[in-house]
């Protein structure tokens, strides 16, 4: 019988209840900032969470009382390789939120997306809530029109939003007894449901400037190696200002920062792949742009939350479905908090893994 998926859970009795407090807040202290509205509600109602590690994304079922999210600058620059968007379904409760410059309730029954590339405040009831943490790499990679998802996935009523809701519930009920031979499956029924569903045009997002984002996405991704990639050189291949580039890319920084991104993404899938072992790493960094070592490395670092060479030594060392995946199932609430706090940071660096193979 296959092991089952990676679970790590949090459950009222395990530790005191302060402690308990402090581990929640510790488990998703990389994606945001949680302080209870009550904190003696909170004491007498302690949160309750189960996180799923199915390779290239997680999910999360959990209930807590009223809580105060947040995510500012600070804590974006801290835990910048845990920017991914999440979907997220209430099941019961609400959360009032403001996600860069959009507003937005989330009511029960209905998935919405937390983009943890912009700023969020926010403020929920006593609440249930399903969600899908998926990193940036892999929503551009598979679902790119959903990269500035914040507020509804779906428009309201609509039967790929209801279809979507299923899924999330059916996850729900089938995690707690799959294995591991089924992530395969489960991640592509994921990816495929939610790419057809927004190409029936039923998504909130902008069709036509998710369109022309995966166009100058895709142009950039084959010219990474081209010193004459420019903002400038890209307006005058789409026909487009600057002024229209800039408000494409803003939600990623700008496109100069995209770019940047972009190329060490490149070079952590050369570096970590088996058939560049014998090239030095500041060669592979010199074939994208680089030409400090020193300023690589710190930008590497930064990024991955790893040195180059740690990164050669993981895609060395790949075995199976992951690393992360290798990981056993804790026996203490603070060894699970920890590899709940572990799964979201290294999600971004597991997606890097993913195109080196």
């Amino acid at each position: 019988m296959a092991p089952l998926v990676p679970k790590a859970s949090l459950l009222p009795g395990m530790v005191s209840d302060e402690q308990h407090l402090h581990l929640w807040q510790q488990s998703i202290a990389p994606m945001l900032d949680a302080r209870p509205v009550d904190h003696q509600a909170a004491q007498a109602q302690l949160p309750v969470m189960h996180q799923y590690h199915l390779g290239r994304y997680l999910f999360i079922d959990c209930a807590f009382t009223g809580q105060h999210f947040s995510r500012d600058a600070a804590m974006m620059a801290r835990h910048d390789d845990a920017d991914h968007l999440t979907l997220q379904m209430y099941v019961s409760g609400g959360n009032k939120v403001r996600n860069g410059d959009c507003c937005f309730e989330q009511k029960p029954g209905i998935v919405y997306g937390v983009n943890l590339g912009h700023e969020v405040q926010a403020t929920s009831l006593d609440s249930e809530v399903l969600v899908l943490v998926l990193p940036r790499q892999l929503i551009l990679d598979e679902v790119p029109i959903l990269a500035d998802l914040r507020g509804a996935a779906f428009k309201p009523g609509s039967v790929c939003g209801e279809l979507f809701r299923d899924h999330m519930l059916s996850l729900r009920r089938l995690l707690p007894q799959a294995g591991m031979d089924t992530i395969p499956a489960l991640t592509d029924s994921l990816l495929g449901l939610l790419d057809a569903l927004m190409a029936k045009g039923d998504g909130a997002a902008s069709v036509a400037q998710g369109a022309m984002f995966t166009s100058v996405c895709h142009y950039i991704d084959q010219h990474l190696d081209d010193p004459e990639l420019s903002p400038d050189g890209i307006c005058a291949r789409f026909r487009c200002s600057r002024a229209t580039l800039y408000r494409l890319f803003k939600p990623q920084g700008g496109v100069r920062e995209h770019i940047q991104r972009r190329r060490l993404m490149a070079c952590f899938k050369a570096i970590a792949s088996p058939k560049h072992v014998h090239r030095r790493i500041f060669d592979i960094a010199l074939d994208y742009g680089f030409i400090s070592p020193s300023h690589f490395s710190h930008l590497f670092r930064h990024h991955f939350g790893m040195t180059p060479s740690e990164a050669r030594d993981m895609g060395g060392e790949r075995k199976g479905p992951g690393l992360e995946l290798a990981m056993p199932s804790g026996c203490s609430a603070a060894e699970d908090s920890e590899r709940m706090w572990h799964w979201s940071k290294s999600l971004t660096a597991s997606a890097a893994l993913r195109h080196a193979e």
